[in-house]
């Protein structure tokens, strides 16, 4: 790498850089935490997942500190290495402000040097990849982990890798299937976020039917298929085969249900958010579909890009028959929840599509020094980023004055403080600066119904989050519940009578529960399976524990340990992203028949 090049890479580095610096100003100015509708649930996961580094106290299954130590079942079904690798972040942090303010930069970096890398994959010079990677931050799901801590923003931040595979797929005829690439990304989506993992299909699936159409050996390509669905099994299986497990033996409470029409991509004046999109951002992007199709000759990687994004950003829209779909698919409404999670997948391709075209403006010839294509380009993506990082900046900055996003003061399974007043509100965000990461939790409460398993099927979720709230969050009793050796919860209280008790946890098939020594199989339960047991006079004591059967743990240590030996072998090797990144020349981009 020349000096030329490695000045070129420290210029783009810096305008991203720079990028991040002015949407995390209104938080570095506030010195608020942005509460956000899923800061509290996912807080709850990290703490637990920290405590237990701290303590050197695991349980794969029950939460024994975090969730107001109830036992309930949540990082085994959503992420559980994502949550143990923010757990130790929180060892480093000494604040949640702190950790928020770290984690977003990480994410930002992660996004934005993705999709920098992707462009400059596509023959795209630097100044136009860089532009367009620092414009990525600034529009749809990627602040969302900054303003409100989504975990659809974290399948945005690796779009621009899945991007790089999709691309090998359809212009490397002579091995489409990069198998350790595909295998590492869909592993960590699925340990992520399993729904962007799903997503992902959506992009994967036509392109990898497009390799297979092109490939020179096909045998070799459905072999190297094998291989990365096998694998991506095995290093997925320590989430995957629990929450099915899990799933299979209890009546596990669903997702809650939202307006799927309520959730779609919408216009807006100002914010080109998750769910709305300036008229001035739609603007430009109808231009870059009118290029592409005038283009389409001369690159039809563009226009197979423009036209995919642009059809997931229809779909996203409420112009899409989202209300037919829902009547006859209800399940649809509890599952993707949100139309606008597609965005994720439409502001990428666009953003190549875009990219693509100002690359062709800035190669036409004809400069002279009163009309230069290369400064045009330049010029107009520089007024582009501008203007949607003022957007995006003012609108962090606003919520970052306030400290909470709107759907958390107004949400009704969201507790904020004794009274839910201003002055609770601004004790929330001090205790964000807490050393003490549980005194912002014990604050600040939430009744998520996910995975709690509820004693009868098809609960209304609604319901099964009152139910927690009432037995656990609200519940007010002298009982102290502590962590305890073997990932085991302890109960202690004093009783003057023998009358029964209904105990703050919850319980699953697999939960055993041991009152004063006395092995408990049959006690009353309540929607949320907390047990009501008979107590006696004097102190009592009660012990929680999941006894998962032998070979689910026997397929979750073979994963950790498939983790650990690709991790050793990456590192030993140091050479999958180097040896076989494929390069897409633009007399690849221009000449091969995209579909």
């Amino acid at each position: 790498m020349n000096s030329k090049t490695i000045l070129k890479n420290n210029r783009a580095a810096g305008l991203i850089i720079l990028t991040i610096g002015l949407l995390l100003t209104g938080q570095m100015i506030t010195g608020h935490g942005i509460v956000g509708a899923d800061s509290v649930f996912h807080y709850n996961r990290f703490y637990e997942t920290y405590s237990q580094l701290k303590h050197l106290n695991f349980s794969w299954f029950q939460s024994i500190y975090g969730f107001n130590q109830s036992g309930r079942i949540v990082n085994v079904v959503y992420g559980p290495l994502f949550a143990y690798l923010n757990g130790g972040l929180l060892l480093l942090a000494h604040s949640w402000y702190q950790y928020q303010i770290v984690s977003s930069i990480i994410i930002y970096l992660i996004g934005g040097f993705g999709m920098y890398r992707l462009l400059k994959r596509l023959s795209i010079r630097p100044i136009i990849a860089a532009m367009m990677a620092s414009f990525y931050l600034t529009v749809g799901w990627m602040p969302r982990w900054q303003i409100g801590n989504n975990t659809t923003a974290l399948g945005a931040m690796l779009m621009p890798y899945l991007l790089m595979i999709t691309f090998d797929m359809i212009t490397d005829a002579n091995r489409p299937i990069h198998w350790k690439k595909l295998t590492l990304l869909m592993s960590l989506t699925i340990e992520i976020h399993l729904l962007s993992a799903l997503l992902f299909m959506l992009v994967l699936i036509p392109a990898w039917l497009y390799a297979l159409k092109i490939a020179n050996d096909k045998t070799q390509m459905l072999l190297d298929t094998v291989k990365a669905v096998l694998t991506v099994i095995v290093l997925t299986a320590n989430t995957l085969v629990p929450l099915i497990y899990l799933s299979l033996t209890n009546h596990l409470a669903m997702p809650a249900e939202f307006d799927v029409i309520k959730n779609t991509l919408r216009l807006d004046s100002l914010n080109n958010t998750h769910t709305t999109i300036t008229v001035f951002l739609l603007g430009i992007l109808i231009l870059q579909m009118m290029l592409a199709i005038l283009n389409w000759r001369h690159d039809r990687l563009n226009l197979t890009v423009t036209l995919l994004g642009a059809i997931f950003l229809g779909i996203s829209s409420r112009f899409f028959c989202w209300s037919i779909i829902v009547s006859h698919f209800p399940i649809v409404s509890r599952l993707l929840q949100f139309p606008v999670r597609l965005m994720m997948l439409a502001y990428p391709l666009l953003i190549v599509g875009l990219a693509r075209s100002f690359e062709t403006i800035s190669s036409l010839p004809g400069k002279n020094r009163f009309f230069n294509q290369r400064r045009l380009s330049v010029g107009v993506l520089s007024v582009i980023w501008l203007v949607c990082l003022a957007q995006a900046g003012l609108f962090i900055n606003q919520k970052a004055r306030i400290g909470f996003m709107p759907r958390v003061l107004s949400s009704k399974t969201t507790s904020i403080g004794k009274n839910n007043n201003q002055n609770d509100q601004r004790n929330v965000l001090k205790a964000m600066h807490a050393s003490d990461y549980q005194t912002f939790l014990k604050q600040l409460q939430k009744r998520v119904p996910d995975y709690l398993a509820t004693t009868k099927a098809n609960v209304n979720a609604m319901q099964v989050a009152y139910s927690y709230g009432a037995s656990v969050v609200d519940q007010k009793s002298a009982i102290k519940i502590q962590a305890v050796s073997h990932g085991r919860l302890k109960l202690t209280w004093q009783a003057d009578g023998g009358e029964k008790i209904q105990l703050p946890i919850v319980t699953y098939h697999q939960s055993r529960l041991i009152v004063n020594g006395k092995n408990m199989t049959h006690f009353k339960r309540s929607l949320i399976g907390s047990p009501t047991i008979a107590q006696k006079p004097g102190h009592n004591t009660a012990y929680l524990s999941y006894a998962a059967p032998l070979w689910l743990n026997a397929l979750i240590i073979i994963s950790l340990l498939s983790w650990l030996a690709w991790a050793l072998r990456t590192v030993v090797s140091h050479r999958y992203f180097k040896t076989y990144d494929h390069f897409v020349s633009k007399d690849e981009l221009t000449v091969r028949s995209y579909p």
